[in-house]
């Protein structure tokens, strides 16, 4: 669970730097990567932007998140058991 609620803030955070990132550059369309993937499709529409995400990268990510954190957590838990003996 953890994994993903890491995935999502660091999701969140990307997409609030792309929207502040398209409105500077004025853009017509520009796109959000995290960790090489692109997560997230910002469109110009008139003055405002609309954003489309990329549902299978934001996936994939999620995954990989709660992969590493499941990594963490079984290194952990074994480093702590090898102490106690």
């Amino acid at each position: 669970m953890s994994g993903f609620a890491l995935a999502m803030i660091c999701m969140t955070i990307a997409i609030y730097f792309g929207y502040d990132n398209a409105y500077k550059s004025s853009m017509d369309n520009y796109s959000v990567y995290l960790f090489g993937l692109e997560i997230y499709t910002l469109t110009k529409t008139g003055t405002e932007y609309a954003g489309t995400s990329i549902g299978m990268n934001m996936g994939i990510l999620c995954m990989a998140f709660m992969a590493v954190t499941v990594g963490i957590e079984e290194i952990t838990r074994k480093l702590i058991c090898n102490n106690r003996h």
